[in-house]
């Protein structure tokens, strides 16, 4: 080969490399850039989930305090009523036990 073609083709070389690493160096900073895009956006949306999570748990947290409130308050008011209830047959037993008493009281009088 003679020095010029050898000069020629080396100085093709050293232009298709400098493309090659310049087009390189593109693809590279590209594939970065959309990565991190893709990063923004997820993180974007795992906040927004995160948030709507968040409430979900809040209103749950409130249901279960209700619920636990009213089962309380259910339970405590079943017990009132079977007080209630021994109290009032306690004194529906008085008053026949009196009913009685008077009706021979009454009997034993004529």
């Amino acid at each position: 080969m003679d020095t010029e073609l050898k000069q020629y083709l080396d100085a093709m070389e050293g232009r298709m490399n400098a493309t090659v690493n310049a087009t390189e160096k593109r693809v590279v900073t590209l594939i970065v850039e959309v990565k991190e895009s893709l990063e923004r956006q997820m993180n974007t949306r795992f906040d927004a989930l995160d948030a709507r999570f968040e409430a979900q748990a809040n209103r749950l947290d409130r249901q279960a305090a209700l619920i636990q409130v009213g089962s309380r308050w259910s339970n405590r008011m079943t017990a009132w009523a079977e007080r209630v209830d021994l109290s009032l047959d306690k004194k529906s037993e008085q008053i026949v036990d009196l009913h009685k008493r008077i009706d021979k009281i009454e009997g034993d009088a004529k």
